[in-house]
């Protein structure tokens, strides 16, 4: 891969401050994009807890852009409520006026549950806010409000990152219904925007190395369901941010729109391996449902 493969390209990566999201930002910057990373942990003083009472999780915005600035790579932090539509409508306006452009929009942001496990019966409405509200609502103000910039240039990409959840049944019913939401939104901003030459895919990460897994390999009682044995088999957070540079410097990337990509579909379509190295085979969960979620787009298409 060629890390001038995004040159000229601005991106924004709308949930920055740690795990996929900001694994995502430093490969871009990496691939040459200059980056504006999106999130409301700005410095040490904004980390929230896991849950109230809980560990710390680590990662800020200010780390991250100092971490690519280092590396060679352009970027700059912005401190935002991503359930705020103000405020989203403002970083989109405030990004297009300093930069002329916006050619990628990346929306990882997500409110977590304390605890993916449970079923309707003992699961409540705790986490509406936090996964309704960012991780869906924001998700589609941040594509409404950036769709208005890329219909002008007539190009651009937009990302939604996902999870299998959405169509298979495992965590708790309202992780899989956000990610279903998530999912069926790409679906019709892409049905949308396909005639203004922007584009607008899910992409499906796998067990990733996050701050919050890494934690929760060493602390079962957080609630998050993942061994070491799970981490040894997991993908950087860098992973998922090649994919993306990939489809982002696709000159054909308008015919994929819509559809939704396991991570490791996208590695064996264009060639690439991980950071570290490992290059993941296309496992019997990806092979299956990758014939299924492109013959769903071409009936959604049709």
């Amino acid at each position: 891969m060629e890390a001038t493969m995004l040159e000229g390209k601005i991106a924004i990566v709308a949930g920055a401050s740690r795990g996929i999201g900001a694994g995502i930002a430093r490969e871009l910057a990496a691939q040459g994009a200059c980056v504006i990373l999106a999130a409301r942990t700005l410095d040490k003083t904004d980390i929230s807890a896991w849950h109230k009472g809980g560990p710390l999780v680590p990662g800020t915005l200010t780390e991250n852009v100092a971490s690519i600035s280092e590396a060679g790579g352009r970027a700059e932090a912005y401190k935002i409520n991503l359930s705020e539509l103000d405020q989203i409508k403002l970083m989109i306006a405030y990004v297009a006026d300093k930069h002329g452009q916006i050619d990628i929009l990346v929306n990882c942001a997500m409110g977590f549950p304390n605890d993916y496990k449970g079923e309707v019966w003992n699961t409540d409405d705790t986490a509406w806010q936090a996964m309704m509200e960012i991780g869906v609502r924001g998700k589609y103000l941040a594509t409404h409000f950036v769709s208005q910039v890329m219909m002008r240039q007539k190009s651009g990409l937009i990302v939604n990152i996902s999870a299998g959840a959405s169509k298979v049944e495992y965590y708790n019913p309202m992780f899989r219904m956000a990610m279903a939401a998530v999912d069926r939104m790409t679906a019709a901003v892409a049905h949308d925007l396909k005639p203004h030459e922007v584009s607008a895919v899910s992409i499906w990460p796998r067990w990733v190395r996050t701050e919050r897994v890494a934690m929760a390999a060493e602390d079962p009682t957080l609630g998050f369901d993942v061994s070491k044995a799970d981490l040894a088999g997991s993908d950087t957070p860098e992973f998922t941010g090649r994919g993306i540079a990939h489809l982002a410097s696709d000159p054909n990337v308008l015919a994929r729109s819509g559809r939704i990509f396991p991570i490791v579909q996208l590695a064996h379509d264009y060639g690439f391996c991980d950071i570290d190295g490992t290059c993941p085979d296309l496992d019997p969960f990806t092979q299956s449902w990758s014939g299924k979620l492109a013959a769903i787009s071409d009936i959604l298409d049709g």
